[in-house]
């Protein structure tokens, strides 16, 4: 028996310390190294082990449980990124003084040939029936000289908004321009873009008069994994039995974008960092909560998700992986009082909406 307790108690101290270390793995770059990038995979597992050797110990020698309960309790702002406990706790969910709104709207479905027509009126319908005051738009499609697919005019006009603001980051032949686009009921006073270096990719913001106030609202949209109709076709060509495969390259793809990713993020946070103005940061941050990316972005600010979210959370489901990688983070002077994700797949990101007041 004691053999068995000593194996248990090593056991429990290794998982105990990975838990932990996994809430230090979020302020390491993957720039320097890509191993702590993999804790967040591994997170939910080792929190309910750490769970289940809490319940065992207690029944064994209780004494042993505080070395999981300690670990456990050290990470709960982990916790309420992925399982959103605050918003048990708090008021119910309702109407605020103004609404916002994320979407990754994938050129609104422009190569589906078959049926884009179909996949933007939809998407449109979703941003009508929403009607935020403000919407941030990632993998944005227009062209002004298209009458037949008519896509951020549209938007304007079933949210009835006057100001809007375009950053191409790619043009294509006949005017098409693919980009980011905030759109807003507000005015928008001044506006700025930025296109990361060797990318598609980019951030843009604009300060806007907010019931009185003047707002920072920021639209990211940060390095894809970038998976290519090579591996879209490589991957659909497999059976279920090559599940692990299919892992494999979505895994190499994703680590190689993390890089990128670590210096983008650094950039944005410089800019958040030198506002005097209370900041919105939306978009597309193509990582998890646990990871380098979000944390970076995230600091000093809070989630809409963990104040009103409820569980699961995820806004892309794709290969079988569900990720929660679009965000709405928010001002502390603000208060969310509603978080919502709408699971339409209209597009491979499912859009985010959440709404405030002013404190």
């Amino acid at each position: 028996m004691k053999t068995f307790k000593r194996i248990v108690l090593i056991t429990n101290i290794v998982v105990a310390m990975m838990l932990i270390a996994c809430y230090f793995s979020v302020f390491i770059s993957p720039a320097k190294t890509l191993v702590v990038s993999l804790f967040p995979f591994i997170y939910t597992g080792l929190l309910i082990t750490n769970i289940v050797f809490v319940v065992l110990w207690i029944f064994l020698k209780w004494k042993y449980s505080l070395i999981s309960a300690l670990s456990i309790v050290a990470g709960v702002k982990f916790i309420g990124l992925i399982f959103p406990i605050l918003s048990f706790f708090g008021a119910e969910s309702k109407p605020g003084d103004f609404k916002i709104m994320t979407y990754n709207v994938m050129v609104f479905g422009l190569y589906n040939w078959q049926q884009n027509t179909n996949i933007k009126a939809g998407i449109i319908r979703i941003i009508k029936e929403e009607n935020p005051d403000i919407i941030c738009l990632q993998e944005v499609y227009w062209n002004k000289s298209d009458k037949n697919f008519i896509t951020l005019d549209s938007v304007k006009i079933v949210l009835n908004a006057n100001y809007d603001y375009r950053f191409t980051t790619s043009t294509a032949v006949g005017g098409q321009n693919y980009g980011l686009a905030t759109i807003s009921r507000f005015e928008i006073i001044n506006s700025y873009s930025h296109q990361f270096e060797n990318s598609r990719n980019a951030f843009i913001y604009n300060d806007l008069l907010v019931l009185g106030d003047t707002v920072r609202i920021y639209n990211c949209h940060l390095q894809s994994i970038q998976l290519n109709q090579n591996d879209y076709t490589v991957i659909e060509e497999f059976t279920e039995a090559d599940e692990n495969l299919k892992m494999k390259i979505v895994l190499k793809k994703y680590l190689k974008s993390l890089v990128k990713r670590s210096a983008q993020v650094e950039i944005v946070r410089a800019s958040i960092d030198s506002c005097n103005y209370p900041v919105f940061v939306c978009g597309d941050f193509n990582d998890g909560p646990l990871t380098y990316t979000y944390f970076t972005m995230a600091k000093g600010l809070r989630d809409s998700y963990s104040s009103k979210g409820k569980y699961p959370g995820y806004t892309w489901d794709n290969f079988k992986i569900k990720q929660r990688i679009d965000y709405i983070l928010y001002n502390k002077n603000y208060k969310c009082t509603s978080h919502k994700i709408i699971q339409q797949e209209l597009s491979d990101h499912y859009p985010v909406v959440a709404e405030f007041d002013k404190k």
